[in-house]
């Protein structure tokens, strides 16, 4: 076995995130998120004791929350030899799951192991993390794979490239297409360790499942286990919060084109209704449009402000992930430049001006919802006008035909000589009092025409 395919106290480290409170959550919703959080560790086994000791803990005003009530980190089940150690970073679960090769009496600490082992190191964190991926507050992970060279003249690149094969992260494995890291002469070192960093981020119209992101440490035989154990202990911390900050952009990016869709899906609906509100006059048609235009302007003003939301959420992660990387610049952290670095182009040439063209060529279509409802309110004005003009005539024509009713039937009665007018007792009484009636009717409603006829002329020349 050549010594390309041996390492010595091979080991990986996978850090997951996950949100345990959104902007606006119901209490049941951040329980769930608890739960889910959870269940990663204690899978079915979670108890609902289990779960109102951790939200105690969370009770804790801290910046960073070590979430088990006992110890620091919890064992796997020998003979496996890893641990959990799940925290609370601001509004985010975080879990680092740790492993090594199985706990043998057999092997010596330092003995050189198949590169193989990465596999299976791998395989049972997968088997011990339970609710892997599908949690809907999933945030994103990190693979961190690192061990110790077997010797001064094994090559790093060549080992890490074999790593990476065998760990099978990648949806589409491609070397040379996944990694990030520039491979010089002088190779990118943490604490001394040669780094290769590798990713695929998703595209703008996938999703979350689509990330991925490993990085591989391979350190240098000269140096003890104790020294490797001591500078990866002292690491860890950072490389937890400096992950966050990258998942969270992410996150934030991957949010921003869910919703620059569904604005756009609504920019859509609005040109519908700006050109069918023009064409309309009638008037109950029109109140039932300017409602759900209210409705429709309002829904794309709250989206415009989230999408904004993710703007500054990957702009305050991007300021933290660069504030975290000047640390690791310090001269004690004994890092070569530059080291994950890359990722921050991405971001900044790509994933923020991204945003700021959506809102740029998204935020005129608020502004023609709010020009149409102006619009609406003033064809619903002028129709309630018209509307109420024509009750007016009509209700003058009304009374003007009543009134000449009345002023009819006291003529009609006036030529009637007081003595040919029968009794009620006379049995042409009633075809007397029929005869005045609907005389009476007859010229009102003559009257009363005319003028509904002359002002509805009128209106017609002035409307």
């Amino acid at each position: 076995m050549t010594e390309t395919n041996r390492l010595i106290y091979p080991t990986i480290d996978l850090f997951v995130y996950d949100l345990a409170e959104g902007l606006g959550q119901s209490d049941e919703r951040v329980e769930q998120n608890r739960e889910n959080f959870w269940r990663r560790i204690y899978g079915k086994k979670l108890t609902v004791q289990q779960l109102e000791a951790a939200s105690q803990i969370e009770l804790e005003n801290s910046d960073c929350i070590e979430l088990l009530a006992t110890e620091r980190c919890q064992d796997f089940i020998n003979p496996l030899d890893g641990y959990y150690y799940p925290v609370k970073l601001g509004d985010t679960y975080a879990l680092q799951v740790n492993c090594s090769s199985d706990r043998e009496d057999t092997v010596l600490e330092d003995e050189p192991r198949d590169i193989k082992n990465f596999s299976q190191i791998q395989q049972n964190i997968l088997s011990n993390l339970h609710c892997q991926n599908k949690a809907s507050n999933h945030i994103g992970q990190t693979w961190f794979a690192w061990a110790q060279l077997t010797s001064v003249t094994q090559d790093p690149t060549t080992t890490a490239k074999q790593i990476y094969t065998q760990l099978q992260i990648f949806d589409h494995p491609d070397w040379e297409k996944d990694l990030k890291t520039e491979l010089k002469t002088t190779e990118v070192k943490l604490l001394g360790a040669n780094c290769y960093e590798l990713w695929q981020l998703p595209s703008d119209r996938g999703d979350l499942s689509q990330s991925k992101h490993l990085l591989i440490s391979l350190f240098p035989h000269e140096l003890s286990l104790d020294t490797i154990d001591s500078k990866i202990s002292n690491l860890y911390p950072s490389l937890m919060r400096l992950f966050l900050y990258r998942h969270k952009i992410i996150w934030a990016y991957d949010l921003s084109r869910q919703s620059k869709a569904r604005l756009k899906k609504d920019a859509k609906h609005i040109q519908i209704a700006i050109t069918d509100d023009s064409t309309k006059t009638d008037l109950v048609a029109l109140q039932q449009d300017l409602k759900s235009t209210l409705n429709l302007m309002t829904t794309y003003a709250e989206e415009l402000i989230y999408l904004e939301d993710q703007k500054n959420t990957i702009e305050t992660n991007l300021k933290n992930y660069q504030k975290q990387l000047q640390q690791f610049e310090e001269p004690k952290q004994d890092i070569d430049q530059p080291f994950l670095e890359k990722f921050t182009v991405i971001v900044t040439d790509k994933y923020l001006p991204q945003i700021t063209a959506d809102l740029a060529s998204l935020s005129p279509a608020q502004k023609s919802l709010e020009n149409s409802v102006r619009n609406i309110e003033g064809i619903i004005n002028i129709e309630q006008a018209k509307s109420d003009r024509n009750l007016n005539q009509t209700i003058f024509a009304v009374g003007t035909g009543l009134g000449t009713s009345q002023v009819a039937a006291s003529i009609i009665v006036a030529q009637f000589p007081a003595n040919l007018i029968p009794t009620k007792s006379d049995t042409h009484f009633l075809i007397y009092m029929g005869a005045v009636f609907f005389g009476s009717i007859i010229i009102g409603i003559f009257f009363g025409g005319v003028i509904w006829l002359k002002l509805r002329s009128r209106n017609s020349k002035n409307p």
